[in-house]
């Protein structure tokens, strides 16, 4: 496969739908805008007026409050402005890099006929950094924490075994201060948030107070916004990609309004899922993949830090289906690797089953060695493998033409989705699995 090549033909396409897709997402935070939550705690509602008047403040109507739809709306002028001052010329980590992600809720330990899962305990954070260093990853997470444990400990053990940049989950003032001090002491420390409970509606008080404290003290942050399709987001890949991209813009000129010198990370995770009350998780599907690719490349078009997922697997046992590890993660390495261009981070790629809910040292292990064996290839090494694996060769083709065209894939729809959006919102709550526009786009095959 001439990568090269390829890339220079099709880019033009991708460029095109990056520019669409930043066009519709500026509409949306127009006309739509993000929802001011009515809820209530202790008998009282919730007080947000702080967040919309740090949103709004000095911004000369760039934000606006409407307080008769509870939502603030934001100018695509505004949100241009916000996004012509990021950079990452002073980002400790380059281009095409992948790592670990987090949070897994167990530890998945494989037996001969089934698995057991695990508390993470704090050997386990341990173990995990020292993985993260021995295989020398461009930067760590703590890929399996309890979130009410190990908020503060988790800094200590990481930092003590791995010196790269270094992303942990937080919830609590403790986890700022403890952030705050390893900054300080020399640590490169990223924090991550999930501000927005799809579609564009602010969380709970609590995330947006600990968001707003690490803005102010210029605690690097990653922005996670994860809308489901046929969920809490459109069924279509190119809706759940606009849905997920308006909602880190709206994430990022909310920071900019405390504090526009901190450095905010785009971690905006789209994933794909079959719509209904048992909604089934697509993370291994190459659409999947290549939703999360068309966010990191529009970042990267942008000139913002990003880091998306791939890589990860739908099941929940790990197998040696191809070189020493489960095919999902093998197709999406080669995805990423030799066809995908144009991306900074990606996360998730290694020891993950279950859709993220579990992690596994053994599965880790053989992922980083088929990850080091992809690497090394040139495109000879590339054709080899295919030519050696039926499914993969066939997979690979179809994904190139998605990635030829990428226009097969992202049908852009142009104002039907913000109605659909807006529709949604008003008249269904947010369910998109209620709105007439899911049950015709739910796809024949997942691919």
């Amino acid at each position: 496969m001439l990568k090269k090549i390829r890339y220079n033909d099709y880019k033009n396409l991708w460029n095109r739908l990056v520019r669409n897709l930043i066009y519709d997402a500026k509409e949306v935070l127009l006309y739509c805008g993000v929802k001011i939550p009515h809820r209530k705690q202790n008998g009282s509602f919730v007080d947000y007026s702080e967040i919309i008047r740090r949103t709004t403040k000095g911004t000369d109507y760039g934000a606006i409050y409407d307080p008769g739809t509870s939502r603030i709306h934001f100018e695509p002028a505004y949100i241009q402005s916000v996004v012509d001052q990021a950079y990452r010329f002073d980002f400790p980590i380059v281009d095409r890099a992948f790592g670990p992600g987090g949070v897994a809720a167990f530890i998945h330990k494989q037996g001969e006929e089934d698995y057991e899962l695990k508390d993470p305990q704090l050997n386990h954070i341990l173990k995990q950094a020292m993985l993260a260093r021995d295989n020398e990853m461009p930067f760590s997470f703590v890929c399996a924490r309890q979130l009410s444990q190990y908020e503060v400990e988790q800094f200590g053990v990481t930092s003590n075994i791995f010196s790269g940049p270094k992303f942990f989950n937080i919830s609590t003032d403790s986890g700022v201060q403890e952030a705050e001090e390893q900054i300080q002491s020399g640590q490169y420390i990223i924090t991550n948030h999930t501000i927005f409970s799809s579609p564009l509606t602010l969380s709970f008080k609590e995330n947006i107070d600990v968001f707003v404290q690490c803005v102010q003290r210029r605690i690097p942050v990653m922005l996670v916004t994860q809308p489901f399709s046929g969920q809490n987001g459109p069924m279509t890949p190119y809706g759940i990609a606009l849905l997920a991209f308006a909602e880190f813009l709206a994430g990022m000129a909310i920071a900019f309004g405390i504090n526009p010198e901190t450095k905010v990370v785009n971690g905006a995770l789209p994933t794909m899922c079959t719509p209904g009350k048992n909604p089934v998780l697509k993370l291994g599907s190459v659409v999947h993949n290549f939703v999360n690719y068309l966010v990191a490349y529009t970042s990267r078009l942008l000139d913002i830090a990003s880091i998306q997922s791939g890589c990860t697997i739908d099941g929940r046992i790990h197998k040696d289906d191809l070189l020493g590890t489960d095919y999902q993660t093998v197709r999406a390495m080669i995805l990423w690797d030799d066809m995908f261009e144009g991306w900074h981070m990606v996360r998730h790629c290694y020891g993950f089953l279950n859709d993220l809910a579990f992690f596994s040292f053994e599965k880790a292990e053989d992922d980083i060695l088929a990850l080091r064996h992809i690497q090394s290839l040139d495109e000879n090494g590339i054709t080899a493998v295919l030519a050696n694996n039926v499914r993969l060769n066939r997979d690979i083709q179809r994904a190139e033409m998605f990635y030829q065209d990428p226009t097969l894939l992202f049908h852009r729809e142009k104002d039907r989705l913000l109605e659909v959006i807006i529709e949604t919102i008003d008249t269904y709550n947010g369910d998109f699995g209620s709105h007439s526009h899911t049950l015709q786009n739910i796809p024949q095959e997942w691919f």
